[in-house]
């Protein structure tokens, strides 16, 4: 783990150490989809909660480089999957915009909220920029809101 630090530009003094451009150990791993570091920073106890300068967490970085077995890691251990950046983003929005259909796919098997909108109110589903995404989105909304429903959550 110390040379792997060192070699990222970190100081080795902890998994929690903030690099010249904000990112934690934490973040450069998801970042790099890099799993193996991953593991060992979260045995470390590196924070799970940390954010990119942009307010995105490790898992929004997972999602932009396709790492399934990184979502799953993160969200094990229990990095937030709702977390929503400055614009009130998700990783489940940006992955939709992003045409990410396997990410997607995962985020939703994780408990990932597909009704869940930004601050101009778009959700995942109207952001989704592929035929597939927007499959994967629509009977997942679909089930959310006929949850919502049966609980007395919602309107019908």
């Amino acid at each position: 783990m110390t040379q792997w630090l060192t070699t990222q530009g970190f100081r080795t003094e902890g998994v929690n150490a903030v690099g010249a451009d904000g990112l934690t150990p934490l973040l450069r791993a998801a970042a790099e989809a890099n799993v193996e570091a991953l593991r060992e920073i979260i045995a470390e106890g590196g924070d799970l909660d940390a954010m990119t300068r942009d307010g995105n967490n490790a898992v929004w970085l997972a999602c932009k480089q396709d790492s399934v077995e990184a979502i799953e890691l993160l969200s094990a251990a229990g990095t937030n999957l709702h977390h929503r950046n400055p614009d009130g983003s998700t990783a489940l929005i940006y992955a939709a915009s992003a045409g990410k259909t396997a990410v997607v796919t995962l985020l939703l098997a994780l408990g990932a909220d597909p009704l869940e909108e930004n601050v101009d109110g778009f959700s995942a589903l109207d952001l989704a920029s592929n035929v597939e995404c927007l499959q994967v989105l629509r009977v997942a909304s679909r089930q959310r809101r006929n949850r919502l429903k049966a609980e007395g959550m919602l309107e019908t």
